[in-house]
């Protein structure tokens, strides 16, 4: 029940906990998509082409999701 994080804050590796909520969500999300090596896909294709995507979901487009959802939500910070 941890993750593995590679080349974390100063390019160490860290293993943290994970909670037994996420793990459920995680696989939940994986049911989506399938891809057989990544957790978190390049959607360039959708989310049906995911399983083919070659690279993972870039950053920025996870930031920029994050920030119009807590727009929506009327969060400020």
């Amino acid at each position: 029940m941890r993750v593995h994080i590679r080349n974390a804050k100063g390019n160490r590796d860290r293993l943290v906990p994970l909670p037994a909520g996420t793990l459920q969500v995680l696989r939940q999300f994986w049911t989506l998509h399938r891809h057989p090596t990544l957790m978190f896909p390049n959607r360039t294709r959708g989310l049906k082409g995911a399983h083919l995507a070659e690279s993972p979901l870039d950053r920025g487009g996870v930031q920029k999701t994050i920030g119009l959802v807590t727009e929506e939500m009327g969060l400020k910070h």
